[in-house]
């Protein structure tokens, strides 16, 4: 033993406590986001904090504009929440320059619903995984290293409904596709006001802060593989990114955003998913990928035409916030995969494609009162019929994969965007009230009227000898004819059979007979100190015309709790 601990001591190595690098990301969905969103409010001021994950470097940027003194009690406690976040100090080793640290934490949940034929409100989204262990490599404030360890529960799983508990009981229940999330991030504040970053990553990214999850880009789109390169300011910020959803199935995209007066942003995303393998064309980040005319450059064996559209997809993403007063802020989105003027539709008989676009509009309001605060937030959002879905699945904007372990015939799907999907209105309303790293109480209403359309049922009518005909594990690949697209098939959509392409095409969201769901949730939060914390959230849903059946209605409550101790 005084050999090794000699040798350790030799080598420079020791145990020891470090604060984070500057380049660790801060993942999509934390909370730090949320925090800063308030503190911004409060200021009355927006900035690009809401493109996630971010370096800790560049969040640094942004929160050198707030101003402790002028904020509520509420608003300091928060700002001093974050800051012992980027200052928390890992368990690990530390030799000269280099760190390599842990952040085990221990988390146990239990649910149980009254009616299985309702999907789950605690879903595998909002279930962190029984233990978790992320591993951090760091040198200096220069390189960031990742990667999660864990013992959860897998996909397949966590959709059961006769799953009661986050707990792995069982072999065939261990997630073992780990890791969710694992990066390599490197950057460098040039100025005081301008930094860069660069990072190759797996896991979920978002652009825009809403309630249900951003119409462009949101974390409900887990596990993709991606390059990003980052240059920001406080005004003026560019990211360019290609991400992998699956084999051959790439997105390109490059977003600029710009501040004005600290009140208004305004942000563009413009990006083409393509159904090949990686092509330096597209790597260019000035180059406007419509100009390339690309869908016309890769053979169709179904369409030789000069004007057909084959394997890629079009992609634009516009967004703003805008803070006229402080505590106030208004914010929109915008994506679309397709526009046909009315000129185009009206003239051309045989030219079926549907428009293809999205929005969603909000408001927030935050009241700081006493020791906290009261906030009410409202959003709507609107999803055409064929917003994300293409010609053929293979270059449609989801991502698809299957477990390794337990049943992989039933692949799962994930949206670019709104995990609602195409073909649905939806409205949320939540209210309640915070202290910052004690206690909050929330009340969440969510309304949904969904078309046939919907979520991911595109892709549950394409099963062929009891086996779903794409995604999972196999993907670009033949698949039966009746794909959703007009005019993809001789024998029309597998959702529609007994409709014209041209009648597809102007489908109205939302389509066939709509389901109207309301779901009800209080979810309430504990903290008995800054590494425990406790939530208890119970839900009632309630569904007319349940599965697209005229007068069908079901009900059903549903009880979550969970706690979190971080060690």
């Amino acid at each position: 033993m005084k050999k090794i601990f000699s040798t350790v001591l030799f080598c420079g190595i020791s145990f020891f406590a470090f604060a984070r690098g500057d380049q660790e990301l801060v993942e999509a969905g934390h909370w730090i986001y949320d925090s800063i969103e308030n503190l911004c409010m409060e200021s009355g001021i927006v900035n690009f904090a809401d493109s996630e994950p971010a370096s800790i470097s560049e969040l640094k940027l942004y929160l050198q504009e707030i101003d402790f003194f002028k904020l509520s009690e509420a608003g300091r406690a928060e700002l001093k929440k974050i800051q012992n976040y980027f200052e928390y100090e890992q368990i690990g080793l530390k030799s000269d320059l280099i760190n390599f640290g842990i952040e085990p934490s221990f988390n146990l949940s239990g649910f149980y619903k009254t009616n299985d034929d309702i999907d789950w409100v605690y879903d595998r989204y909002e279930r962190k995984p029984f233990i978790f262990v992320p591993l951090n490599f760091t040198v200096s404030d220069f390189v960031t290293m990742k990667m999660d360890i864990l013992l959860g529960m897998n996909k397949n799983n966590a959709v059961k409904n006769d799953i009661y508990s986050n707990v792995p009981f069982s072999a065939d229940a261990i997630d073992i596709n780990f890791p969710d999330t694992a990066y390599f991030s490197i950057g460098h504040r040039l100025t005081k006001k301008t930094g860069v970053s660069f990072q190759i990553g797996k896991g979920a990214r978002n652009i825009g802060k809403t309630l249900t999850g951003s119409m462009i880009w949101s974390e409900y789109l887990t596990g993709a593989s991606y390059a990003q390169l980052s240059i920001y300011s406080p005004d003026i910020k560019y990211t360019g990114i290609v991400s992998q959803f699956n084999v051959d199935r790439y997105m390109y995209a490059h977003q600029f955003d710009i501040r004005l007066f600290k009140k208004l942003t305004i942000t563009a995303l413009e990006g083409i998913f393509v159904n090949a393998p990686v092509e330096l064309r597209y790597l260019n980040p000035f180059t406007i990928f419509h100009g390339m005319a690309p869908w016309r450059e890769y053979p169709d064996e179904l369409d030789d035409s000069y004007d057909r559209e084959s394997h890629t997809g079009a992609y634009l993403g516009i967004k703003f916030q805008f803070t006229p007063v402080s505590n106030l802020k208004f914010y929109g989105l915008f994506a679309m995969t397709q526009f046909q003027t009315s000129y185009e539709t009206s003239n051309y008989p045989d030219d079926t494609t549907p428009n293809a676009m999205g929005g969603q509009l909000g408001g927030r309001y935050t009241l700081p009162v006493s020791k906290g605060r009261f906030t009410f937030a409202l959003e709507g959002s609107y999803a055409q019929p064929y917003l994300y879905i293409k010609e053929s699945p293979n270059w449609s904007l989801v991502r698809t994969y299957a477990e390794n372990m337990g049943n992989k015939k039933y692949p799962f799907y994930e949206w670019i965007g709104s995990p609602f999907g195409p073909d649905t209105i939806s409205g949320e309303l939540d209210m309640g009230y915070e202290v910052p790293e004690k206690w909050a109480l929330n009340f969440i209403y969510l309304f949904m009227a969904r078309g046939k359309m919907s979520g991911t049922s595109v892709f549950d009518t394409m099963v062929s000898d009891g086996k779903y005909a794409w995604g999972g594990v196999h993907t670009n690949k033949d698949y039966p004819d009746g794909w959703c697209y007009p005019g993809s098939s001789s024998e029309g959509s597998s959702v529609f059979p007994s409709l014209t392409a041209k009648e597809l095409q102007s489908l109205v969201t939302p389509t066939g007979t709509p389901e109207f769901v309301n779901r009800i949730s209080v979810r309430g939060t504990y903290n008995f100190s800054s590494k425990i914390e406790c939530v208890l959230q119970p839900s009632f849903v309630f569904i007319f015309n349940k599965g697209h059946e005229e007068g069908k209605k079901a009900a059903g409550l549903e009880v979550a709790g969970a706690c979190s101790i971080k060690l």
